[in-house]
Parts: structure tokens; sequence; C-alpha cells
């Protein structure tokens, strides 16, 4: 960053002479970085045979007749800063700063992050707290510290999953990619990771991959960031024997027009990244689940259905779609990779029952293989649970201007709610206080009086042509009902 170098040219033109003292208080520097800048300074304006020139009693000065041609430098300098992307508010810092980190081969000080990051070092310290909270999430990482600076430690894999699950999670869908992108390398990287997440998606089709939304973007950042860490001599340690995989293959193919020769210890890389991320289900396709995991898969749905009352393990489907689940969970687990939910918080609030279901695989993983699944492993697993929850709210259909209306009623309820609600009966309001069929809902046109309903039995007022704010009554009650 040039901030600090234009401070120092500015004060140097505007003055015929100026003492290190005066330079040093100026810019609130000490007298070894005063050094330091004006040497980097003069590495820059030796091209054009010009310099900054030291006095023997200590100070720095231009020379009159060089002024001009420091000047000149000093506006491309100025030019330059202003096309750079920085970060406009404190949680782009935050991005900008923790991944800016993850390529910094040596431990820098609080006073250069803040001067990348063009903040206060008092700004750069809050911003510091919250990338080491971050980093505590991530268990093959860490935010080390000490009088030489601040660096992260960890293996380079690891390091190159968190950064992609990283930017993957804070960026996902808006405009900050773009400007980390920029940030962290320039526009033409970008536009080469841009180009190359659109095509993606096909040739992972064309081998019989399905990946969810986020899994694709995860996977074209994993390549994309393994790349451009490999240029800049981050080496991967010895891991497993590329074995040869067709979709890998065609991942590096298109990557060699742009100069990139992709090692097989990459390979092997992109094969693991591959693997672990999540997929679009493919029924009675072949995921290579071991034994094991069928095992395991069994033992969490049993020990459900025993403690809960459930019957998870007579849907073949779900049986299927949790074993390839909790095949890919384990091997995040076990290389210490992390899978962000991005939807945590909604899960928690809205799906309380199944998390406590989903928390059942941990005592199994313990036992295991001495592995515990975070709460985002967890409540992926809940959502499963949830989608496969066997129980349907009963409910009955009050209505009293006659049939038709009451059938309307009903596809309508069936259409938007099918897979939550068994509507039990069609009744009018009389024929109801005559036979009070028990029932968790009732959804009735006119107002219910005259009748004991049990505790349990909710009701819901709707028009006779269920408006759409009505509609989304019934669902929000349905997914709120435990």
């Amino acid at each position: 960053m040039y901030s600090r170098k234009i401070k120092l040219l500015r004060a140097l033109l505007g003055n015929e002479k100026l003492s290190s003292a005066a330079l040093m208080d100026k810019l609130r520097i000490s007298q070894r970085t005063l050094r330091t800048e004006v040497r980097e300074i003069n590495d820059i304006l030796n091209r054009e045979n010009i310099h900054i020139h030291s006095l023997s009693m200590g100070g720095y000065y231009i020379k009159k007749e060089e002024k001009a041609a420091v000047q000149k430098q000093l506006d491309r300098m100025i030019r330059q800063t202003k096309q750079l992307i920085l970060p406009e508010t404190p949680h782009e810092r935050f991005i900008f700063g923790f991944t800016w980190l993850f390529f910094q081969e040596k431990p820098v000080s609080i006073q250069r992050a803040a001067e990348e990051l063009y903040t206060s070092n008092t700004a750069m310290l809050r911003t510091k707290k919250k990338m080491q909270n971050t980093a505590d999430e991530y268990a093959c990482i860490r935010l080390e510290t000490s009088k030489r600076g601040m660096w992260i430690s960890g293996t380079e894999e690891g390091k190159r999953h968190v950064l992609a699950q990283f930017i993957n999670y804070w960026t996902y869908g808006s405009i900050t990619m773009e400007r980390l992108m920029t940030f962290l390398f320039d526009a033409e990287h970008y536009e080469r990771y841009t180009a190359f997440y659109q095509a993606l998606p096909e040739l992972l089709l064309s081998h019989g991959h399905r990946l969810a939304d986020k899994s694709v973007e995860g996977l074209s950042l994993d390549v994309f960031l393994s790349l451009v860490r490999q240029e800049r001599r981050f080496v991967l340690e010895e891991g497993p024997e590329y074995q040869g995989n067709a979709c890998i293959e065609d991942i590096c193919a298109y990557w060699e027009p742009f100069g990139y020769t992709v090692p097989k210890r990459e390979k092997a890389y992109f094969e693991e990244c591959l693997n672990t991320r999540r997929v679009l289900y493919v029924l009675d396709y072949d995921y290579g689940i071991s034994e094991e995991c069928q095992t395991v898969t069994e033992e969490f749905l049993r020990v459900t259905d025993r403690k809960y009352h459930t019957a998870y393990m007579k849907n073949p489907e779900l049986v299927f779609k949790i074993s390839v689940h909790i095949a890919k969970m384990l091997q995040r687990l076990q290389k210490g990779y992390f899978e962000t939910n991005s939807i945590l918080n909604d899960v928690i609030k809205r799906y309380g029952k199944e998390m406590e279901m989903a928390d059942g695989i941990n005592p199994i993983l313990k036992k295991r293989y001495h592995l515990t699944a975070n709460v985002h492993e967890v409540s992926y697993l809940a959502v499963y649970l949830r989608a496969y929850s066997s129980r349907k709210l009963k409910a009955i259909v009050l209505c009293d201007l006659g049939e038709g209306i009451a059938d309307n009623m009903i596809r309508q309820i069936t259409n938007h709610c099918g897979e939550r609600i068994q509507l039990l009966d069609k009744m009018s309001l009389a024929e109801y206080r005559l036979n009070p069929i028990p029932a968790d809902l009732l959804i009735s046109c006119s107002r219910i009086y005259n009748v004991d309903l049990p505790e349990k039995t909710k009701v819901i007022y709707v028009d006779y042509l269920l408006k759409e704010e009505h509609l989304k009554k019934i669902q929000d009650f349905l997914l709120k009902s435990k």
C-alpha cells in the first residue's frame, strides 16, 4: 500500500528539507520504519533516475531539479491507490483481513495489517479479536500471535479448506465476493474464477455428480484457491496417492490454457474436496458407501426410533440419504473440514426436537471414532429428520357453504401443505357439535361456539376462498408444531 509513502513524498515536496525527527513525528513511525519507507520509495524512483537524498546530519530532501519528476511519480501512486479495492465497512474489514492473512508467509504486525486495510491500529485490534474468534471455530487452524506479529498456523490442506469454506459462507451470492477476490488477487483472477464457476456444473453433471449450489461454489473455491496458493508457492504436505479420476482430470484440463499444471498431490486434494461436498441425490446411484457407514446410519436411526417413537428405519429412501450424508460428514470430520449451514439459526429455532434427535449421532461418533459433529453438521441431519417425519397433523375443515366450497378448500390446503397434514373430514359446524372428532387443527370459515375443544386442538380461521395469507397461517402452524 502507498498511503504512508504518499504522505512522506508530499511532505518532502512541500519543504526544502526535513529532519528525520520531523518526519517520524509527522508519520508517527520509528526511525527504522522511516528508513525502510525511504528505501522502498527509492526503489520505485530509481527507475526514473531520481531519488530521495539524505542529509549528513540526518534528514531527507528532494533536489529542486528532480521535484517535477518526483511529483509525476507521486501522481501515479495516487492514481493506483484510487483504483484499489478497499474494505468499506467493519464487516468487510474482517472478511478482507482474515483471508489476506492466509497469504502472508511471515507474521504481520497490527500496524502493517492496518496499513493494508487502510484503517487505524485501534480498529485493526477490534478486527483481530473477531478474526481470533472465527479461527477458533475451525479445528485445523489457529490464529497465532507473538511479538513478531500474527499469523495463521495449521496444515496447508487445512488452511485451503478453511479459506474456501470461509469465503463461501461469508460472501455467497453477494457483491462482496467480487470485491474480496479483486482485493486479494486482481480483476483478471476474479474473471477466471467466475468463468470456472459457471462452467463447473455442466462439467460435474457430465460425470454424474449433482452437487447442491453452495457445494458447487465451495468446490469452485477449493480448486481456484488451491491453484492460486500453488502459484504463490504454498505447497501441500504428502497425502493420499492419486489413483486417477476422470472428473478431476477434466477440471485440471480446464485450467491448462491459463498456464496451470496440476501435480498429482493437488489432484488428490481436489478429489478429497469433491468427495466431501453435499449432493443432490440420485436414488439407487452407487455413492460407494462403506458397510461401516451404513452400520453407523442404522445404529443412529434405530436409537432415534427407540427413544422418540419414530419410524425412520422403515423409510429406505431416508436410510439411503442419511448414509450418504454421514459418509461425507465423516470424511469432513476426519480431515478437519468444516461445512457451515447458512440457515443454522432458523433450524435451531424451528426444529428443536429434530436437533435433539440429530445430536444422537455424537455418542456413536465418539464411541467409534473419537469425533464430534459440530452444531452445523447436526443441523443438516435435523433437516433430514424433519423432512421425513412420519407424523402428520390431523385436521378437519369446517365449512357451512356447501360441498363445492369445502372441496375447493381441501384441494388448496393439500396442494400447499399435503406432506405435513392429514385432512380427516369436511364438516359443517352443526355436524361437528354432534360429533367432535379429535384433531390437531380445525380450519374454519365461521366462528366456532358452543363446542368443548380439546386443549391441544388449534383453530385457524380463514375465508372461503383461502387467501394466500390464510394458507401461510396454516403453513406456519405446521412448521412450528412438534
